[in-house]
């Protein structure tokens, strides 16, 4: 350990739970920084933490950069959204301490609705609904007319999580939209009016330095009050994550297409602001029926999300914020734990409208392995009142636990939140099997309603094709072809494609390396929305980030029954089936994988060899074999979808 590193002093501005997962998670690195806080009040969870901790104003950007003067922090991380939005990291720059939080510009992202819609728009991003700005209510009833109990109405800046109204959760009527406006534009508030999504959420951070970004396990957060998505908004009653960093209702594509909005929205911002976004950009993203769609950005770590994530965070904080802070991410690989979590917060009786203050709080006198306690709104009474730690009115503390599954996690977890009393009350159904079935039963209705979007690579003729498209004329599959790209300019496929309305496009693969090409590949098949890949006479062997970005939605025809004869492509195959002498060959639909032709079986048809048959023939035959696989292997669109 060097010098430098023991001298580390990280420096924390905000006091919530969300800082005292950071600050813990600090306080596990092997490089032992010594921890500042700078909060909004005292929390004694993070205060236990530190050497020094001052009470402010979060917004006073001047008073936090003097605290910083005077304590010579070697690297700050800005937990709340208030203090990025009044430019704290600004003001930090010129003390030059690396800063884990944007710019003010930059977290426009989260501060303006408007500015983060209108980045994706510019940018040609995926994700974006319909928006509309507006600072009057000029225009806002047609706009409303048009999307009549399918709109969302935001106050265009931050609003501490009461500034959204949804309608069927919050209005129910034309008129009850027309008043929020009303509410907002007497405020002199802009809002943005939205077109309603309908799916799942969930959200996807990403930490990110400018221009490397690490993803962190997909979570759901629950943000009404009570069981069963009952009850008013509140800042989060709790979250949970799976241990294949996936969730049980979102499909490896949705994961990737939220990823993929992330890398997009960080190389925008970039251009836009003229500076690299350093810090935690983090996508609420909607799964629907027609792909993953962005409700909104926030430029921190989420609460509770990111009590579950540093939790499962096996590499290094100190390391992770350094790197961020001081655009060094792409050394720096970024591990999470492959274990299940589930969060609960516990809250005083009346949140969050009228929530009881001054209560105590008995926590439990020791916790079970693999859970940890988060301290939220508390603080310690007067010496004089017993010095007891009592509530004051927001969510209280936050328990997570941890284990091999979320079932594990949940029943923990609740046992846990189970010991602690007085007037508090928690959403018991987070992370329950009854809570998950609903999600995943939501999401495969929704998904049932739309066709399969297909994305086609081919270098050939894609004689395959013809099949599937030809099932899809007859009304015999319910698949949609959103795109064929070809790494050869003049391949036939492209004008199959296009000669059936199918957007086809080549992708030049000169002067690129395979995993830089593949990259390529992979963006104009998000574009596109594709959920599934086929790989249709393809003559390129594809990279190992390539098939793991799309793996188990990759699939390829070979014309030979694998493992028999893999490795060879088009009449050579056939050729050496006549020179074998088998009786018999026919083609195989797999899976792709790092290694050729060597990927899990999905369908194989077989035709005989006849004595008079060439190599010509063979494939002819083969060919009509093909078509017919693909066409029944995408009738089986829910499984592939799983």
């Amino acid at each position: 350990m060097t010098e430098t590193t023991l001298s580390d002093t990280v420096w924390i501005v905000g006091s919530g739970a969300r800082e005292h997962a950071i600050a813990l998670a600090l306080a596990r690195s092997p490089q032992r920084p010594a921890l500042l806080c700078y909060g909004s009040a005292r929390n004694p969870g993070i205060q236990s933490l530190c050497r020094a901790y001052a009470v402010g104003s979060l917004t006073d950007a001047a008073a936090i950069a003097a605290f910083a003067a005077a304590h010579a922090p070697t690297l700050a991380v800005l937990g709340p959204e208030a203090p990025l939005a009044a430019g704290v990291a600004d003001a930090l720059l010129p003390l030059h301490i690396p800063v884990v939080g944007p710019t003010q510009s930059l977290a426009r992202i989260e501060s303006s609705k408007s500015f983060a819609r209108g980045l994706l728009a510019r940018h040609n991003i995926p994700g974006n609904p319909f928006f509309q700005r507006f600072t009057s209510l000029e225009g806002v009833a047609g706009l409303l007319a048009r999307y009549p109990g399918r709109h969302v109405i935001k106050d265009d800046g931050l609003a501490g999580g009461k500034g959204v109204k949804v309608c069927g959760d919050h209005l129910h009527s034309i008129e009850d939209s027309l008043a929020f406006c009303r509410e907002l534009v007497a405020a002199g508030h802009p809002f943005v009016v939205e077109e309603k999504l309908e799916g799942e959420e969930f959200s996807l951070m990403s930490f990110c330095d400018g221009a490397t970004l690490r993803h962190m396990p997909a979570v759901q957060d629950h943000k009404r009050a009570f069981a069963g998505d009952l009850g008013p908004n509140t800042g989060g009653m709790g979250t949970y994550s799976d241990a294949d960093h996936k969730l049980p209702f979102l499909t490896l594509q949705d994961i990737a297409a939220a990823q993929s909005i992330n890398r997009q929205v960080a190389a925008a911002l970039a251009v836009d602001c003229g500076a690299p976004y350093r810090g935690i950009l983090y996508g609420g993203f909607m799964a629907t029926a027609d792909g993953v769609r962005l409700i909104e950005y926030n430029a921190r770590f989420g609460d509770p999300e990111c009590l579950n994530l540093l939790a499962l965070l096996e590499t290094d904080f100190v390391a992770v914020c350094r790197a961020v802070a001081t655009g060094t991410l792409d050394a720096l690989p970024v591990h999470f734990a492959h274990r299940a979590s589930v969060c609960k917060y516990v809250v005083p009786e009346g949140y969050p409208e009228a929530p009881r203050i001054g209560d105590a709080v008995v926590l439990p006198s020791e916790l079970p392995q693999n859970v940890t306690l988060y301290l939220g709104a508390v603080d310690l009474a007067p010496a004089e009142r017993g010095g007891r730690l009592i509530a004051t009115g927001s969510r209280t503390a936050a328990v997570v636990a941890t284990a091999a599954t979320i079932a594990e996690a949940e029943a923990l977890c609740e046992r846990t939140v189970a010991q602690i009393p007085g007037p508090f009350f928690h959403r018991a159904d987070i992370g329950t099997a009854a809570l998950l079935a609903r999600r995943v039963e939501h999401m495969r209705s929704l998904r049932a309603t739309q066709p399969l979007r297909v994305g086609v690579l081919g270098s050939t003729r894609g004689t395959a094709l013809q099949g599937v498209l030809d099932a899809i004329a007859a009304g015999n599959l319910h698949v949609e072809v959103v795109t064929v790209l070809s790494d050869r300019p003049a391949a036939p496929i492209l004008d199959r494609a296009r000669q059936h309305g199918i957007p086809a496009l080549f992708l030049d693969p000169a002067g690129l390396k395979r995993p830089a090409y593949d990259a390529l590949v992979t963006e104009a098949l998000h574009q596109a929305g594709a959920q599934l890949v086929l790989m249709i006479g393809y003559m390129r062997i594809v990279s190992p980030s390539f098939v793991d970005a799309w793996r188990g939605r990759l699939l390829n025809v070979h014309p030979s029954l694998l493992p028999a004869f893999g490795g060879l492509m088009d009449k050579s195959v056939h050729q050496a089936v006549l020179d074998a002498g088998v009786p018999e060959t026919g083609c195989t639909i797999h899976q792709v994988t790092e290694d050729v032709d060597a990927g899990p079986i999905v369908l194989q048809k077989r035709c005989p060899v006849l004595p008079d048959d060439t190599a010509d023939t063979l494939k002819e035959r083969v060919q009509a074999l093909e078509q017919a696989a693909f066409v029944e292997v995408l009738q089986d669109a829910e499984r592939l979808l799983l």
